[in-house]
C-alpha cells in the first residue's frame, strides 16, 4: 500500500521525524544526495525555495543513520548560483553536518533507456554517483504545471543550458522520462509545505516563479517513497485535481506511481486554495504554442526577441534528441579485476567475468566506467568505427 504522510508541527525537525516514521522509516547508506529547491535568490520562508530548516532536518536525519549527506541544486536560468546560495542561507548547511555541492561544471550526458521523448540529457554528476537521493521540493503553484512538486524538482539536476530543450519538448513528458530514470535511486521524497507562496508571478518562458504577492504558513511536512503519490496528494492540498496535473497523469499512466494513495498524519484535511497571478493564467497557452510543431514557427521568433537566444526551436530540440550518439563501450586491453567499473556503474549494468567486464543492455552512455578504469581497458567505440558499420558503408 502506498502511503503519504502529512504532519503539521511548528518544529520542522519534529514534523519530519513523525512523517518519516508514518511511512515506515527509511534505510540509508553511503552518500545521500539531498536535492532541495533552490530555484531563485529568495530567502527561506518565502515559499519559493525549500525552507532551510527543513533541509537541515533532513541532513541531520541522514547523518544519524550513518550515511553522508550532500546537498545541491542549481537555480533557474538567469540567476547566479552563488547569489542563490547566499540568499537562501543554504551555505550554513555545512554547520549542520551536510556538504554543499556546486555542480556548475560537473554534468554528464546520459541516454535514459525507454524514454518517450528525452533521448538524452545532461544532468548533475553527483545524482549519478550518489548511492541514493532524497528529493526535497517545496510545494508551490507553477503556471506551466499547476504545481511544482517532487517530479518538477528533479528539473534542477538538469544542466541549465539544456533546460530550454526540455521546455519546448513539452516539459511534462520529458520530466516524467527523467523521473523514470532517477526513480530507482530516490529513497524518499520530503515535501516542504511549511510556507506556500500565493499568486506567484512568472518571469519568462523558462525562468519560473520568482515573486509571490503573499505567503501562507502551513507548518506542514509531507513524506512518501512514491513521488507520483506525493505530487497527487500535494495537488489535493492546494485544491487542484491531480488528473489536471499532466505530469502526474502521465507518470501514473506509465505505471511509475499511484495517483490515489492512502494518507495518514495529523494534517490529512489540510487544504489551501492557491491564488493565481493573472499573467500565470495566460502563460500555459504560451507553453502550448512553443511545444506545438505548427505554432512554434510563429511563437519562437517572438519569444527569442523578448527573452534572448536561449529560446530554442522545437525542431532544434527534436533534432538533438534524434542525434543521440549511439556509441558503445568495448574492451581494449587486459583487465586486472579491480572491479572499479562494476562499482561505479550507476545502473548496475556491469558484471565482472574472468575475461573482463561484461556490459549489459541497460547502458545509459555516461561513460563513467571508461573514465574510472585505471588501465584504460575500457574504450568508447563510436558509430562508424565498428566493423559492422564499416561493412554497411561499403555495401
Amino acid at each position: 500500500m502506498t502511503i503519504v504522510s502529512l504532519v503539521k508541527n511548528p518544529d520542522p525537525a519534529k514534523a519530519l521525524a513523525d512523517a518519516v516514521e508514518l511511512v515506515g522509516g527509511v534505510e540509508l547508506h553511503g552518500t545521500v544526495l539531498i536535492k532541495p529547491n533552490l530555484s531563485c535568490a529568495r530567502p527561506s520562508g518565502s515559499g519559493l525555495v525549500t525552507n532551510f530548516d527543513v533541509v537541515k532536518a533532513v541532513v541531520r536525519m541522514v547523518a544519524s543513520k550513518g550515511a553522508e549527506p550532500v546537498v545541491g541544486d542549481l537555480p533557474i536560468l538567469g540567476w547566479d548560483p552563488g547569489k542563490v546560495f547566499d540568499a537562501t542561507g543554504i551555505r550554513a548547511i555545512e554547520q549542520a553536518g551536510g556538504r554543499l555541492l556546486d555542480w556548475r561544471n560537473a554534468h554528464v550526458e546520459i541516454q535514459p533507456a525507454d524514454s518517450k521523448v528525452l533521448k538524452k540529457v545532461r544532468i548533475a554528476r553527483p545524482a549519478i554517483e550518489a548511492d541514493c537521493i532524497i528529493n526535497v521540493p517545496v510545494l508551490k503553484y507553477h503556471f506551466f504545471t499547476h504545481i511544482s512538486g517532487g517530479m518538477k524538482n528533479l528539473f534542477g539536476l538538469v544542466e541549465p543550458d539544456f533546460r530550454p530543450r526540455i521546455h519546448v519538448l513539452g516539459l511534462d513528458e520529458p520530466l516524467v522520462d527523467l523521473y523514470a530514470f532517477l526513480r530507482p535511486k530516490i529513497a524518499l521524497n520530503v515535501m516542504d509545505a511549511t510556507y506556500i507562496a500565493q499568486s506567484v508571478r512568472p518571469s519568462g518562458p523558462y525562468y519560473g516563479p520568482t515573486v509571490a504577492r503573499s505567503v501562507s504558513k502551513l507548518n506542514m511536512i509531507m513524506v512518501s517513497k512514491d513521488t507520483v503519490a506525493l505530487d497527487s496528494t500535494a495537488a489535493r492540498v492546494v485544491q487542484v485535481d491531480p488528473d489536471a496535473v499532466e505530469m502526474v497523469r502521465i507518470a501514473a499512466s506509465r505505471g511509475l506511481g499511484t495517483i490515489d494513495p492512502r494518507t495518514i498524519g495529523n494534517a490529512r484535511d489540510a487544504s489551501l486554495k492557491i491564488k493565481k497571478d493573472p499573467l500565470g493564467r495566460i502563460i500555459p497557452y504560451a507553453q502550448d504554442a512553443w511545444s506545438n510543431e505548427r505554432l512554434n514557427r510563429v511563437s519562437h521568433p517572438l519569444l527569442r526577441r523578448i527573452y534572448g537566444n536561449d529560446v530554442v526551436t522545437l525542431k532544434e530540440a527534436r533534432r538533438e534528441m534524434n542525434e543521440a550518439d549511439p556509441s558503445s563501450i568495448t574492451i581494449d586491453g587486459h583487465c586486472r579485476q579491480c572491479r572499479l567499473c562494476e562499482k561505479a556503474c550507476p545502473v548496475k549494468n556491469i558484471t565482472l567475468h574472468e575475461a573482463g567486464p561484461i556490459i549489459g543492455n541497460r547502458c545509459i552512455r555516461c561513460f563513467i566506467c571508461v573514465e574510472i578504469c585505471p588501465d584504460g581497458v575500457l574504450a568508447i567505440e563510436r558509430k562508424g568505427d565498428r566493423a559492422e558499420d564499416k561493412k554497411a558503408e561499403k555495401t
